[in-house]
């Protein structure tokens, strides 16, 4: 009888005792206070650039990436969630591990710094649950390859500009941003992948990405579409003109090579009736015709056309003295006039012509006579000196010409030149 109540008191004693362990366990780990069994981490990027391989994620130098431990499951359920740490194993810190449980639950963002595997840990309680690797790659880049498709020669040209780039770990398909410039934005501009040759000139396309570069040298020319020049050209031997050449381009107004002036046909130097310069400039030499040359372009992209020029025999009838220009001084009492004026081809000397108009029914007499033996020139200029004796003190009033003659003619008069002294 004894036992029985014995026993009968340990089963009442236990069977108080039991709900209140079973309470006591729910609220130890229901307030952490017991730490629950965890099963199923998955470690799992969720955000950022990487690669999964089959033994590691790999990230890029200074980039950073978001893992998650997963939903993993807690035993006993109602336990309160335990603290998962993610640690580096690594003793170089290849890695910088932060918190990012504020945006997602059970999250850390990784980023690498310096470059090689780094092991990380998942802990609870300072026990490693779970371990994976994670390879820091700083890619770089070994070639740059770009083409430009498209002919660029003339302004109005396009071509499509495009680069191929290659780098040591190119695994991550990223798309690498070339950067293309022009040495000469009036001449080649870059739009959208595109260049456009907008003007005449020499310009360098180049590429560059990192420390590789590519450059690509053009020299853009106006499309010649024809050349225009004055008619043929008449003169006479000593005389000089100018060859007026005009070349039209597409578009209209942009600037030109060079335009080059030849002789059409060979001869010896004395055979060639005119002299010719580099600039178009001619200069009638003896009585005949020259056919010229006149171009500018080369290749396909020119254009030309033939002239005549005619050389006939001087004449000075229809001609004047040119640049007469005096001026006057005093040696003494004497009046001295220094006169200059251009000298004029096919003459044999020039005739100097006077009138004192301080003379009733003055008229020009013929003062001094000069033939080409005894002209004083300078450069393209005859220089003449005349005396008229003791007018320092006198009142003079003269009006002055010259004339160039030749055995046949007599040349127009040059301007009239006044030499007064009203005193």
């Amino acid at each position: 009888m004894k036992n029985i109540k014995v026993n009968t008191k340990k089963i009442i004693i236990i069977i108080l005792v039991i709900p209140v362990i079973i309470i006591s366990q729910y609220y130890l780990f229901k307030l952490g206070i017991l730490s629950p069994q965890i099963k199923g981490v998955e470690i799992t990027a969720i955000k950022g650039k990487y690669i999964k391989d089959i033994d590691k994620y790999v990230v890029k130098l200074n980039e950073s990436v978001v893992f998650s431990a997963g939903d993993y499951v807690k035993f006993p359920s109602y336990s309160k969630d335990p603290v998962i740490d993610f640690k580096s194993l690594d003793e170089n810190n290849k890695v910088k591990i932060e918190d990012n449980s504020e945006n997602a639950k059970n999250t850390v963002k990784i980023t690498g710094k310096k470059e090689g595997l780094a092991s990380i840990a998942i802990v609870k309680n300072n026990k490693i649950i779970k371990k994976f690797n994670i390879l820091v790659v700083n890619p770089k880049i070994t070639n740059l390859n770009t083409e430009i498709s498209g002919k660029l020669k003339y302004v109005g040209d396009s071509a499509t500009i495009k680069s191929c780039v290659e780098v040591d770990f190119d695994r991550f398909d990223e798309e690498y941003k070339v950067n293309y410039k022009s040495s000469n934005e009036d001449v080649l501009k870059i739009k959208d992948n595109k260049i456009y040759a907008i003007g005449v000139g020499k310009a360098t396309i180049m590429a560059n990405l990192d420390s590789k570069e590519e450059s690509f040298d053009y020299n853009i020319v106006a499309k010649l579409k024809s050349i225009s020049t004055n008619k043929n050209i008449e003169l006479e031997i000593g005389e000089t003109k100018n060859v007026q050449a005009n070349v039209v381009t597409s578009p209209k107004g942009l600037k030109t090579p060079k335009i080059k002036y030849a002789f059409a046909e060979s001869k010896l130097p004395v055979q060639r009736k005119i002299s010719l310069d580099a600039n178009g400039k001619i200069v009638g030499l003896r009585k005949g015709k020259e056919k010229l040359l006149i171009s500018c372009g080369t290749g396909k992209n020119k254009v030309q056309k033939y002239i005549y020029v005619t050389v006939k025999e001087s004449t000075i009838e229809n001609k004047m003295v040119d640049e007469f220009y005096l001026n006057y001084y005093f040696i003494e009492e004497d009046l001295i006039l220094n006169l200059k004026w251009k000298e004029m081809y096919g003459v044999e000397g020039y005739k100097i012509y006077l009138k004192d108009n301080n003379l009733e029914n003055s008229d020009y007499n013929l003062i001094k006579t000069i033939d080409k033996d005894n002209i004083t020139k300078k450069d393209a200029n005859i220089n003449e000196i005349i005396k008229l004796e003791s007018k320092k003190y006198e009142k003079f009033n003269y009006d002055i010409y010259v004339v160039g003659y030749n055995r046949q003619q007599n040349s127009l008069k040059s301007k009239v030149y006044k030499v007064e002294n009203d005193l």
